[in-house]
């Protein structure tokens, strides 16, 4: 069994500032999805046979599944940005609660 006293050093700007970086990131990422979809999900067939039809459907379908991934992925980020800084918020928070009950 664990006994002891804990002591948490955080920084919340270098919370806050992680947050930011992540944020920044999902942004790029999905600008940069989004720039390349038409590719991905626009591919015609090369020629009149069934063959160009079928490879182009397939290669269309991989491109709609990597988008989904990918829009995941952008989603997961944002996500965990947005911890971070509510995680950060509270940090402060708690400690301005602390000190005010220390004080008291």
């Amino acid at each position: 069994m664990w006994e002891g006293n804990v002591t948490l050093n955080v920084v919340p700007e270098a919370v806050d500032l992680s947050s930011a970086t992540e944020a920044g990131i999902s942004a790029a990422m999905g600008t940069g999805t989004a720039a390349g979809s038409a590719a991905l999900v626009g591919v015609t067939p090369m020629g009149l046979d069934a063959d160009s039809a079928q490879f182009a459907a397939a290669l269309n379908a991989a491109g709609a599944a990597y988008l989904g991934v990918a829009a995941e992925h952008v989603g997961q980020r944002t996500a965990f940005a947005g911890t971070q800084a509510r995680a950060a918020a509270t940090y402060v928070a708690t400690e301005a609660a602390n000190a005010a009950a220390v004080a008291l």
